[in-house]
């Protein structure tokens, strides 16, 4: 959790000094209090799930950029070392496996959830695209009129721009990888 903290703090003061916005210009994009972003930006808050895709949209940056340490030219990945996010009471985790990279268009997400473990999503900017594959274990997703059920090795392609729902209904842990493209 520190090196996410610190790596978030590093990002958004980069991208908010980079675009020369003060943290009132921040608050007012992202409706996340100016007290809590200044917090963030020196490491002391570990912010929920919500609270940096709230500051990710205001931004119009990925949720994985704002994780990120900053990257070379070539990276290896490994999820161990990745920048992780719990809610739920920790019983849902994501692990920011692959940042976005405008060239790419998309990021990747690995998300471990323990039984029961349920997380909602405000709607993404319009043209995200989310792909879910489950790794392990099952799931429920549910976005606007859309509920599935998806059992191992199912994927499921949806539109991210209306609130979503991930539960896992099953007495197992579930694993899944999530990829969100950006048109």
């Amino acid at each position: 959790m520190e090196q996410m903290s610190r790596n978030l703090a590093f990002q958004l003061k980069k991208i908010r000094q980079q675009r020369q916005l003060s943290l009132d210009d921040v608050a007012k994009a992202t409706g996340v209090s100016k007290a809590q972003l200044a917090q963030i930006e020196k490491g002391e808050a570990n912010p929920t799930v919500s609270t940096i895709w709230k500051i990710a949209a205001g931004m119009r940056t990925s949720f994985s950029s704002l994780l990120q340490a900053p990257t070379a030219h070539f990276m290896k990945y490994s999820s161990k070392d990745a920048p992780r996010v719990d809610e739920d009471e920790g019983r849902y985790r994501v692990y920011s496996i692959i940042p976005y990279n405008p060239d790419r268009g998309w990021e990747l997400y690995r998300i471990e959830m323990e039984p029961g473990a349920f997380s909602r999503s405000e709607a993404h900017t319009e043209g995200v695209e989310e792909t879910v594959t489950v790794i392990q274990g099952q799931a429920n997703i549910s976005a606007g009129e859309m509920h599935e059920l998806l059992e191992e090795g199912d994927t499921l392609v949806f539109s991210g721009h209306q609130p979503h729902e991930y539960k896992n209904t099953s007495e197992k842990l579930t694993i899944l990888h999530l990829i969100l493209q950006y048109k």
